[in-house]
């Protein structure tokens, strides 16, 4: 699916904005987005509509059709997942984070990483080191997103519940290091038993992710 075809270029857009003013998006205004032709577009989103990716209404006043990201469809929110992951490559960003903290990780979590962010969500990064005064504007305007980064080099100082966070984010660069202790590790066994994950295994003799 995430092919760079017309048809990933027509999603992509469903991608960038999933509630587009809460008015959806008209044919037209895509086919003028992604500078296709109106009826190559209209095709792509029959096929999307058809495999539950996008949602087809009606527009509330004017009556013609709009369509809607299907948030809702576990497989819309995966591949969403992955395509702000290509981004955040292909952008740069990581390599320069790399490069100017040289952190164990590199984590992105919080909405992005379940593939439920909007246009106005910021991209959560979480980086194992300490922390740098940089800036990530350059890649924000690649990105068309802020950019939010978490610096901590002991795993083991941040709150249960960032860490719950960060834990079930996305691995983007190295691997965690961190020691829990007993309770922890059935907090997040809970947790992501909640979201239908599997056991965590941490680095410490035990359990890494």
């Amino acid at each position: 699916m995430l092919r760079k075809d017309n048809l990933y270029r027509v999603l992509e857009v469903f991608f960038d904005d999933p509630l587009p003013q809460g008015i959806g998006f008209q044919l037209r205004e895509i086919s003028r987005k992604i500078k296709l032709a109106p009826k190559s577009v209209k095709l792509y989103l029959e096929k999307l509509e058809k495999e539950k990716l996008i949602v087809k209404k009606e527009h509330r006043i004017h009556k013609y059709p709009v369509y809607y990201a299907n948030r809702d469809n576990d497989y819309f929110k995966f591949l969403k997942k992955i395509d702000i992951q290509r981004k955040i490559k292909e952008s740069g960003l990581l390599d320069y984070l790399n490069e100017k903290c040289m952190p164990d990780a590199i984590i992105l979590f919080g909405s992005a990483s379940k593939g439920e962010d909007i246009k106005e969500s910021d991209v959560d990064l979480y980086l194992q080191s300490e922390e740098k005064k940089i800036s990530p504007d350059k890649f924000e305007k690649k990105l068309k997103r802020r950019v939010s980064l978490f610096f901590e080099s002991n795993f083991d100082n941040l709150s249960q519940e960032l860490k719950t966070n960060i834990i079930n984010g996305d691995m983007l660069v190295g691997y965690l290091k961190c020691k829990f202790e007993k309770q922890d590790e059935r907090k997040l066994d809970q947790d992501n038993s909640k979201q239908g994950k599997g056991k965590i295994y941490f680095k410490n003799g035990g359990n890494q992710p």
